[in-house]
């Protein structure tokens, strides 16, 4: 009896010795089979702002607004620094988008659908739009892009897995990612043409294929750049980078008012235009 109890014990010892090892080595994996290690990224982000997260702006609501009213100039949220060659039919969109908007406006909303129509924003509009905000959740074989805007959400699968063959195009499209050394590139393709690539009312066709890239630079910082590549709209491919801040530990995403509630409410835009 003695010599079995002695016999558990130093199971148990042995178990517990190296369980922390296997851990350790389960925590690098990507995928089935995979050794490659998985840099850190989670979190809730934010677009970066140059007002410190306080408990006073905390509650300032709209960035730009709050930004605005403490006389600080925010990131552009319109035309980039690099404008791209359009397509005829592109640039005739995009320069009906800007008519009346100043450089650092979003385009017209009575000709955005994410206003005007209720549409959800597209997965890059998403990622450049600084006033939204998402929890990156990485696991071996997936990563989740959670937004708090009408419960969107972006797969990235990351089981080695490519793009299938007549895949339907959707809102978020189909996103396939990889780690190359601290860096998130994820590549999708299959969005349909009824978003727009950003907040500045860039159009796309629904041959847009897109490479992006994240990596964080510091513990509270992330590094987004996305590479468009869309010959229907675009004469040549073309980049987008922003930065995204870590909100303060414990925050919460909480569910938004969805488009269906503001158009009851009669406060949605495309509500308001058709009185």
């Amino acid at each position: 009896m003695r010599i079995r109890l002695i016999g558990s014990t130093v199971l148990a010892l042995t178990l517990l010795a190296i369980s922390p090892a296997i851990h350790a080595q389960n925590s690098t994996k990507t995928g089935p089979g995979s050794t490659t290690a998985m840099p850190d990224l989670s979190g809730t982000w934010e677009g970066h702002r140059p007002v410190p997260i306080t408990g006073e702006t905390a509650l300032c609501g709209i960035r730009v607004v709050c930004n605005g009213l403490l006389g600080v100039t925010g990131a552009s949220m319109g035309p980039g620094p690099e404008q791209p060659e359009m397509q005829p039919w592109a640039e005739e969109k995009y320069k009906a988008a800007r008519v009346g908007r100043g450089p650092e406006d979003f385009g017209r909303q009575d000709l955005d659908p994410t206003f005007s129509s209720c549409m959800p924003q597209g997965p890059t509009d998403l990622m450049l739009d600084g006033a939204r905000i998402f929890e990156l959740r990485q696991f071996p074989d997936m990563v989740l892009l959670m937004f708090d805007q009408d419960h969107l959400v972006r797969r990235i699968y990351m089981d080695g897995r490519g793009h299938p063959d007549g895949f339907a195009n959707t809102w978020m499209g189909h996103s396939t990612g990889k780690y190359e050394g601290d860096t998130l590139v994820v590549d999708t393709v299959g969005v349909n043409d009824k978003t727009r690539i950003d907040r500045a009312g860039h159009p796309h066709s629904d041959a847009l294929h897109f490479v992006e890239r994240i990596r964080r630079v510091n513990p509270k910082a992330l590094e987004y750049e996305v590479m468009f590549d869309d010959p229907k709209a675009y004469k040549k491919p073309w980049t987008r980078k922003a930065s995204l801040d870590l909100l303060p530990p414990g925050f919460q995403l909480l569910e938004g008012v969805v488009c269906e509630e503001l158009l009851q409410m009669g406060t949605h835009y495309s509500a308001k235009s058709n009185k």
